[in-house]
């Protein structure tokens, strides 16, 4: 039997408590073994302390464990060249539609301009002839000199058939018709729209005689005939104011002196007169005196014409008919 306390038998080259075995009598020792070379440990790599701020070496992770962005390699795809961006070739679309719209652009020109020009050849109608006459006749006394208007001198009938000449001595300025008129006279005027009066004297031959006329400017031809037909009703002698100079033979022709007086229409004009003596004698001493109404009434005839008289329309510059 067995006894189970002795314990197993040593492994060979043992001895007791696991040290080498105690040489068998008679036995050979082996011959000494070489020692085994103690093996080599790899030697640590030497360790760089970083610098700070300063970029790591390459390969050498980041203190997070990867390497930096530069060192991480690109994918395949990435390590292909890039082709060069060529600018897109402008297409020709663009230039046709320009071109269109210059040639559309020049035949509205174009067309414009023979429309234009056909208008300014064209002739006038009727109505269009009536029109520029009247705007004509209608801004002489704007357009004509205050000379042209009165005359130096002016060839007149004394009513007996002798041709007697008056001499104007002065021309007065611009001015309104409630300036120039009496005030019952303006109120026959004014609800057509008197807008301005010229004013100038005249003596006779021997200056005895003094007129003063004036010309009441009116919008149109229909107004001035229904301003004349009022101051016809109303005392045309002392309708409009008498006008002395200064200086002059007519000096003391005042109101006063007012004895004879006439008014007519023509165009958009009122043409009216008032006469009596130079001599200081009262109105009273020249009413009904029929030399002062031919020497009033014959310069107011020399007046008309150059206010109103026209040939046709066509013989205007600015009309063709």
């Amino acid at each position: 039997m067995t006894d189970s306390t002795e314990p197993w038998p040593p492994a060979p080259g043992t001895g007791p408590g696991g040290g080498p075995a105690a040489p068998l009598p008679g036995a050979q020792e082996p011959p000494f073994a070489s020692p085994a070379p103690a093996p080599e440990w790899p030697q640590p790599a030497a360790v760089t302390l970083p610098v700070p701020g300063a970029a790591p070496p390459p390969g050498t992770l980041s203190p997070s464990g990867t390497l930096p962005p530069s060192e991480i390699p690109l994918p395949a795809a990435a390590m292909e060249p890039v082709p060069a961006t060529v600018p897109p070739r402008r297409g020709r679309g663009g230039l046709v539609v320009l071109v269109a719209l210059i040639i559309v652009g020049l035949g509205g020109v174009l067309g414009g301009g023979a429309a234009l020009g056909k208008e300014l050849t064209r002739k006038a109608t009727k109505a269009e002839q009536s029109a520029a006459l009247a705007r004509e006749v209608a801004s002489r006394w704007q357009r004509l000199p205050a000379g042209k208007i009165f005359p130096a001198t002016i060839s007149y009938d004394n009513g007996d058939g002798a041709q007697l000449t008056a001499t104007r001595v002065g021309i007065g300025p611009q001015t309104t018709c409630q300036s120039a008129l009496d005030s019952s006279a303006y109120e026959q005027v004014r609800h057509f729209g008197c807008l301005a009066m010229l004013r100038a004297t005249y003596t006779d031959k021997v200056g005895t005689q003094a007129v003063t006329v004036g010309i009441a400017v009116f919008r149109s031809g229909q107004d001035a005939q229904q301003a004349q037909g009022g101051l016809t009703a109303s005392s045309t002698a002392s309708g409009l104011n008498a006008m002395p100079i200064a200086g002059t033979i007519a000096s003391t022709f005042g109101n006063a002196q007012r004895g004879a007086g006439d008014a007519q229409f023509a165009g958009p004009y009122v043409l009216l007169f008032t006469a009596g003596y130079t001599d200081g004698m009262p109105g009273s001493a020249a009413a009904g005196n029929d030399q002062l109404v031919a020497l009033g009434t014959g310069i107011l005839g020399a007046l008309e014409p150059t206010l109103t008289k026209h040939a046709s329309p066509c013989t205007m510059k600015d009309i063709k008919c």
